[in-house]
């Protein structure tokens, strides 16, 4: 008997129901089969995303205990997350980041903060920097830019680090090359209204003391050094400058002198070359100077003092530049000045470099006491 169509229509539906049953039942919606992978890597998404859920549920129980019963963790808004990176902590509830206390980080007073904490400073402390706790005249921001001790007064920057000149009048010297004859020629020195000459040739050596109290002219050393010690004793100061002549040179040219027409005229265009030797050594040149042209170079021969305010405070001096003198068991020289800074150099130590001394500030009208 052939079905009607009415009863295979009605097999149809009824199978295609139970295949739709059986297809929920087993492959449940928005499960992923454990045999499926992300893009091709092995491992199954299924086991990846347990994994992950898990490492986030401990992470939130660690969270919770550790912030437990601290205030200002939690709010209305539910808990403040805290994101770190290596040197600033982020509160998203405040606009600004909040610095931890670094050890290399340095305070606007211009000091480093694990300095302070490692010689028992406050690192919230803007006055430390002004403080001397070990007495040796230098302030702890001194001593923090020396990297010394300060609270050791055997470990202080170096002295001279500290000095300031005190007086720093000028005297000009003028030199000048005014006179040549038979072989000799005459050097000519003059402060104000005094005035020395010495007349000589290449490789003749003399010494000259010139400052605002004296200015004469030696042959020799011995003599040099009796008269400079005579001037000590009597309440002068007389810094020796050792001094040769070098070379001369004949030069004699034509020039157009504009004064007559436009004419040729031969003018002495000599040079002699002379050489200062004390601690400020120096070659010179002068060309032979005429009324009408008058050559001439000028050196400061004025009294230089330093004042110091370690070890109790100390004034030295008077010097010149071109003079040595001894500061804390070290050798200096006064290279020049430059308005009220003063160069010096280290003969103690030949590999430290030549180094500026400022002026003091108005305020250093403190007792002083004299080496």
């Amino acid at each position: 008997m052939k079905p009607s169509s009415w009863f295979l229509g009605g097999v149809a539906v009824a199978g295609l129901a139970g295949l739709a049953f059986f297809g929920v039942a087993f492959f449940r919606p928005g499960q992923i089969s454990e045999g499926e992978v992300a893009g091709g890597a092995g491992k199954p998404l299924l086991a990846e995303a347990k994994k992950k859920a898990e490492i986030v549920r401990q992470a939130r129980e660690k969270t919770a205990k550790a912030t437990q019963g601290l205030e200002g963790l939690k709010g209305s808004e539910g808990e403040h997350r805290v994101f770190v990176s290596a040197q600033l902590v982020y509160l998203p509830e405040n606009a600004e980041p909040v610095q931890p206390l670094d050890p290399q980080m340095v305070t606007e007073d211009g000091i480093g903060v694990g300095w302070k904490i490692l010689h028992g400073f406050d690192p919230a402390d803007p006055g430390v920097k002004d403080e001397d706790p070990d007495g040796d005249g230098f302030t702890n921001l001194e001593e923090f830019l020396a990297k010394t001790d300060p609270t050791k007064k055997e470990d202080s920057p170096a002295k001279e680090s500290k000095l300031k000149s005190r007086s720093h009048d000028a005297v000009p010297l003028a030199v000048s090359f005014p006179e040549k004859s038979g072989g000799l020629f005459t050097l000519r020195f003059q402060v104000g209204s005094k005035r020395r000459e010495f007349k000589g040739k290449p490789g003749d050596k003399f010494w000259l003391m010139a400052g605002s109290e004296s200015l004469e002219t030696f042959l020799n050393e011995s003599e040099a050094r009796a008269s400079q010690k005579k001037a000590k004793e009597s309440g002068f100061h007389g810094h020796l400058i050792p001094l040769e002549i070098i070379a001369y040179e004949e030069k004699i040219e034509s020039v157009q002198d504009p004064r007559a027409g436009g004419l040729e005229v031969e003018v002495d265009n000599s040079v002699i070359t002379f050489e200062r030797k004390d601690s400020a050594p120096s070659k010179n040149k002068l060309t032979f100077s005429t009324p009408q042209r008058p050559q001439a170079l000028l050196w400061d021969v004025g009294q230089v003092r330093f004042y110091t305010p370690a070890s109790g405070g100390t004034e030295l001096g008077p010097f010149q530049v071109g003079e040595k003198f001894l500061f804390e068991d070290k050798e200096f020289g006064i290279l020049e000045k430059d308005g009220k800074k003063i160069r010096l150099r280290n003969f103690s130590d030949p590999g430290k470099e030549d180094f500026w001394v400022p002026p003091e500030s108005p305020g250093n009208a403190e007792a002083l006491t004299r080496p």
